[in-house]
Parts: C-alpha cells; sequence; structure tokens
C-alpha cells in the first residue's frame, strides 16, 4: 500500500499499531477511497471516522496526533481462555465483531426482547417437534426467529488470534459471533453454548462473554453452565459427556453407530460422533464417519451465511456497509 499523503500515512500506522496489517486494512476500504481524503483537517476527521468505524477503532485515537489508537470492545467484556492466552491478544477479533455487528445490527429487524428466554428442556421439545434430533440449522433458526443475530467471523487480519464463540450486547440487542471452520458438527455445540450464556443471563449490557475455547473441562461456574445448557439441549441430559458407541470403532461403524444412537436418542449423530472423538481420542475414525454423515451437504458456514442474509433487510444498508458486510462473511482470512 504506497502512501505519499503524511496524514493518511499516521492513520495507517495506527491502525497496524493495533493488529491490523496493509493487506487487511486495503480489503475493508470502499472502492473510492482516495488516500488524500485527509489532506485537510475535515477531511482527516472523516477519514478517521469512516477508518474507526470499519476497523473498530475510537476515531478521535485516529485523528488526534498524540493519542495512542484505542480499539472498541464490547462492553465489559470476560475473557474465558486458557492460561496461555493474553486478553490482549483477543482484542482485534472482539473488534471486528463488534464492528460488523454493528452493521447487522442496521439490517436485523428488531424484535422485542421479552426478557424470557426457554431453559434448556423445554426449549429442547420446542426444537423436536417433528424432528429426529436438533441440528445446527434448528438452534440457528430459534435464535435469529427470536432476536439473536449469529455471526460467523473468519475474515481476520493475519496472525490475529480468534476466539470459538462471543456472545455480547449491542444497542440493547444480543448478539452471537461464531468463529469455527469446520465444515459440519462443530458449531452446533459452540452455538448452543453461546445461547446458554444469553439464557442463563450471563450476558448483559455490562457484561460479554469471550469464549476463547469452549471447553468440555472448564472449571468456571458460568462456563460449566453454559456447557450443561447446551449438553441438556442437544442431548437431554446436562451432564452427558460420554455418548456410548461401544468398542473402539473405525470410520464407518462410527458412523452407523452414530446415526443409530441417534435415532433412538433424538441426537445428532455429528455430535455423537465429535463427542466420541473427544472422549476416546479418535479423531481419524471421527473425520472419516463425518465425512460420510455429512456427505454432499452445505457446510455450517454456508448455512449460517444464507440464514443470516436472508434474515436481513439489506435495502436498509448504505452501499459501504453492504459491501462491508458481504467481504466479512465471505472473504478469506488475510
Amino acid at each position: 500500500m504506497t502512501v505519499t499523503n503524511p496524514q493518511m500515512k499516521r492513520l495507517y500506522s495506527k491502525l497496524q499499531t493495533v493488529g491490523y496489517n496493509p493487506k487487511y486494512i486495503k480489503s475493508l476500504l470502499p472502492d473510492w477511497w482516495d488516500n488524500e481524503i485527509a489532506e485537510t483537517p475535515a477531511g482527516l476527521q472523516q477519514a478517521s471516522l469512516i477508518l474507526g468505524q470499519t476497523f473498530g477503532v475510537r476515531a478521535e485515537t485516529l485523528w488526534t496526533e498524540s493519542a495512542e489508537p484505542a480499539l472498541k470492545l464490547p462492553q465489559g467484556i470476560r475473557f474465558k481462555h486458557r492460561e496461555n492466552i493474553a486478553d490482549d491478544d483477543l482484542n482485534v477479533a472482539c473488534a471486528v465483531a463488534r464492528s460488523l455487528a454493528s452493521i447487522v445490527l442496521k439490517a436485523f429487524p428488531a424484535k422485542p426482547q421479552s426478557g424470557f428466554y426457554l431453559d434448556a428442556s423445554e426449549l429442547r421439545k420446542q426444537l423436536l417437534v417433528g424432528k429426529k434430533w436438533i441440528t445446527f440449522e434448528d438452534v440457528l433458526t430459534y435464535c435469529l426467529d427470536d432476536g439473536i443475530p449469529v455471526i460467523h467471523l473468519h475474515h481476520l487480519p493475519k496472525k490475529a488470534k480468534k476466539m470459538e464463540g462471543l456472545a455480547f450486547e449491542q444497542s440493547g440487542r444480543p448478539v452471537i459471533v461464531l468463529t469455527q471452520n469446520h465444515p459440519h458438527g462443530y458449531a452446533l455445540f459452540d452455538l448452543a453454548h453461546e445461547l446458554g450464556h444469553i439464557t442463563l443471563g450471563h450476558v448483559t449490557a455490562e457484561h460479554s462473554i469471550v469464549d476463547q475455547k469452549i471447553d468440555a473441562e472448564a472449571d468456571d461456574e458460568d462456563e460449566r453452565a453454559a456447557n450443561r445448557f447446551a449438553l441438556e439441549l442437544l442431548t437431554g441430559d446436562p451432564e452427558c459427556k460420554i455418548v456410548p458407541t461401544g468398542r473402539n470403532l473405525n470410520g464407518d461403524e462410527l458412523a452407523t453407530s452414530a446415526l443409530h444412537y441417534g435415532e433412538k436418542n433424538k441426537i445428532d449423530p455429528l455430535h455423537i460422533v465429535l463427542n466420541y472423538a473427544y472422549s476416546k481420542n479418535h479423531w481419524g475414525a471421527a473425520n472419516v464417519a463425518i465425512n460420510k454423515i455429512a456427505k454432499n451437504a452445505l457446510t455450517d458456514q454456508e448455512i449460517l451465511r444464507a440464514a443470516l442474509l436472508q434474515s436481513l433487510e439489506l435495502d436498509d444498508l448504505n452501499e459501504d456497509d453492504y459491501t462491508l458486510l458481504q467481504t466479512h462473511l465471505q472473504g478469506k482470512v488475510d
């Protein structure tokens, strides 16, 4: 990115200071962008406002030469992560998530928030009506219909560390952000877990939850409660840790066993396979089984992207916001 304007150079330098590399910056700039926009004081402020909104940085810390750039993060973040991850390592991903959520909420229809969510047992009964088991799409549809946008975040700067899940309130509305890139199965528990945080009251205007790792062995009480919610929703048992599948199985046997057990117990076979893989550390068989069960199916990310876009009133977005949303939902990691 060749820049001759000294003011714009300073703005880009500040963005790089907080973790945005030049390629990523360029990927999110609108087509009409001109680096000479910052030549005048008014232009510098306008450029700072646009960059601040796009990259989740406080605009005044961009145009004020002596100020250190400051990311805009979800309110009251509580980081849930392992000891080898520092809070600051996840800040860029959180700022991008907040920025993307602000665009989505402009077009996501506001729905009355009763403050009441079904507990896991009642929600399971509701979602199972006419179904063999609860799928990722079922939980996703419930969230969107109940006024909770679910966003897949994968367009991040190079080397930026990411969380597996993020639940927060923005403009008085709950939001869930997922980052899972495995195509089938994995996102189901992640989404149910984040929904658990919202349902159980862990997420408020003053408190956001950042799950660097959604860990079945977490020792944090909120994390254990969200895990119990997810397990009860998906399996009917809040303490279900190991789904019985018999002896060590190869991939074909695991797929057959998971389908049979799933039909009998109303549990998504993909969840059974992953449960088995975690408990037995038998990932080779699990990958074969997942590919067999999900053969020719849309990926979870494709399902999420299509459902989110269908739920949005895209005419409410200006051209720049629409383009930025498409870049985030379809772009590649830089």
